[in-house]
């Protein structure tokens, strides 16, 4: 019964973007009042659940989608106000809105009986820091994509308006490309963590740390990639476009490994 919640916010974020069907002066605002009231609305989502299910909630895979779909819109929420940048809400909100889907018709499978006989404050801990890294990367891949396409229009002389919000203008590219180096920036330290706590965790039940399993290489690849790509950032000062490029690699990258690990073959990740 409670799955069928998450369709209340998927609801209010597609009939967000029908005022843009209107050519009305306050259309953006409008637009921006429905995203943050259909946040509000996932927000008591994710406290009902709280209330109901306790710390255990994001160990279904329903769950881990619908707090993965909470914790990257608390993240742009915030970057938005932040950066002054809530365009990026135009975006990234049909990104959340997918999420929210995919865990209404994603199999309610759970967790195994003896990955929940491992330390459960380290998995949560695991889960959570993972959820936070892969958001930030997300937010990181949607910033980029503008870039590469806002830098095309301006190369031709043209901004980019997707949609229309009333301002004229077209987006900053050196405030885009900070914002994906401070993705990049705070979100590799919690990738890290969460791998090492997913290393430790495997290491528990299998009784050694060397586990080679598919989503364990596709973690290491991942991670790798944001290592260099950070190196690049931080020692010889890589932005712009290769950057942009970058990250959109990784971002698809993490997608792959997580429809794989979770949808495609979810045993191999502890579910059943």
């Amino acid at each position: 019964m409670l799955k069928e919640l998450y369709l209340i916010p998927v609801a209010i974020y597609i009939f967000s973007y029908i005022p843009f069907l209107f050519k009305e002066k306050k259309v953006y605002k409008v637009f921006l009042s429905l995203i943050y009231t259909g946040f509000a609305v996932q927000t008591s989502i994710f406290f009902i659940f709280l209330s109901v299910k306790g710390l255990t909630m994001p160990v279904h895979i329903d769950r881990f989608v619908f707090f993965n779909a909470w914790i990257l819109m608390f993240i742009v929420v915030l970057f938005g106000i932040f950066y002054k940048a809530d365009y990026i809400l135009l975006y990234i909100t049909p990104l959340v809105a997918l999420n929210l889907l995919v865990g209404f018709f994603v199999p309610h499978v759970h967790i195994k009986p003896d990955m929940l006989n491992t330390d459960r404050t380290i998995l949560l801990t695991h889960i959570i820091l993972i959820l936070i890294g892969d958001s930030l990367f997300a937010l990181a891949f949607i910033v980029s994509l503008i870039y590469i396409f806002q830098e095309r229009k301006i190369k031709n002389k043209k901004n980019l308006k997707i949609l229309d919000t009333n301002s004229g203008r077209g987006y900053n590219l050196e405030l885009l490309d900070n914002i994906n180096y401070q993705c990049l920036k705070i979100g590799f330290p919690f990738i890290t963590l969460g791998i090492v706590m997913g290393l430790y965790l495997s290491g528990s039940l299998f009784r050694t740390f060397i586990v080679v399993k598919p989503i364990e290489i596709m973690s290491l690849i991942t991670w790798l990639i944001y290592a260099v790509l950070l190196h690049e950032r931080v020692a010889k000062g890589l932005r712009g476009k290769r950057a942009a490029i970058f990250s959109v690699a990784g971002f698809l990258l993490i997608l792959f490994s997580l429809s794989f690990s979770f949808y495609l073959f979810p045993s191999f990740h502890g579910f059943e």
